[in-house]
């Protein structure tokens, strides 16, 4: 046994000399796509786990929170609570018979003169919900109580609601036979009938994609043209594998078949998922996808805006 030596251990110090076993199954590692994941990071951006692989989860529009929708889901961005954008702190409740009396004539000089929330607004009643510019406004030093309560100086005399809030969509992509087009300048403007909901000869599978940056339970429409001919509409998300049907479904746009501001209210998705459409990366997207088998068309459906709806 004279001469034989004991072999030394070292660890590794050089990245060559790193072997990897090529055919252990690292999918269910979650790191098959690190290098393409690296790449398409942006400061700010977060990193969660997906299916099978980490995905990119871009920063919301500020003041927005990160938000879990339980185990196994991926988390997402939505509106803090509180904000005046979501609320008016001091409406008045219109349920009963009300009077505006000045203070000095209440009958009751202890009575609070407060300010109200001016009911002031940058849009029209569109389709239910308001563009909000909040305001605040004095209204002539008077105060509004309820009759029987004018020698009440206890009585409350604002009620507070919550507002739904539309935002400009961060994704409009129209598809003409796997032809997408990227309509998003279109989608955010008011110009009439620049959005081709649908072409101007339906196929099957033809559809529109509306995306935002955080998840949406409204996507609202200005539709100018109304389209006539037949076909039907599915609308679909992504789940981060296939698109999938979206569950409950009320179409006021009647498969784009009628004109004005419409809207399409669905549950929104606990496994919705970001993906790309159109070259526009990192949204949560629905589409409207012709079903029918044999569509005709005599009337193209043309839009002139769109929105997402967020409700705090």
């Amino acid at each position: 046994m004279s001469g034989f030596q004991t072999p030394m251990f070292r660890g590794i110090t050089k990245l060559s000399e790193l072997l990897i076993d090529a055919d252990k199954d690292w999918a269910v590692k979650g790191i098959t796509n690190l290098k393409e994941l690296a790449l398409a990071m942006a400061r700010g951006d977060l990193v969660v786990r997906g299916g099978t692989v980490l995905i990119k989860l871009p920063p919301s529009t500020i003041g927005r929170v990160l938000t879990s929708a339980g185990p196994l889901h991926i988390p997402s961005w939505q509106p803090a609570g509180g904000g005046l954008r979501y609320y008016y702190p001091v409406c008045i409740d219109l349920d009963h018979n009300e009077a505006l009396v000045n203070v000095e004539a209440s009958h009751n000089k202890n009575i609070s003169v407060g300010t109200h929330y001016d009911d002031q607004l940058e849009t029209d009643d569109v389709a239910g919900f308001k563009l909000l510019k909040p305001s605040i406004a004095l209204v002539d030093s008077e105060a509004i109580i309820t009759p029987d309560a004018t020698y009440n100086k206890n009585s409350a005399i604002a009620t507070a609601h919550t507002q739904t809030v539309a935002e400009a969509v961060g994704g409009a992509v129209a598809d003409d036979g796997g032809v997408q087009t990227d309509e998003t300048t279109a989608a955010n403007n008011a110009t009439e009938n620049d959005m081709h909901l649908l072409p101007a000869v339906v196929a099957q599978n033809d559809a529109y994609y509306i995306g935002s940056a955080h998840t949406f339970g409204y996507a609202l429409f200005y539709i100018g043209t109304a389209g006539v001919g037949t076909w039907d509409l599915q609308w679909e998300y992504y789940n981060g594998t296939v698109w999938v049907a979206l569950s409950g479904v009320t179409d006021d746009t009647n498969n784009f078949k009628n004109s004005g501001h419409k809207q399409v209210l669905f549950t929104v998705p606990g496994d919705w998922a970001v993906t790309t459409v159109g070259g526009i990366a990192n949204l949560y997207w629905i589409r409207g996808r012709v079903t029918t088998t044999t569509p005709s068309t005599t009337t193209q459906s043309l839009g002139n805006q769109a929105w997402v709806k967020i409700t705090a």
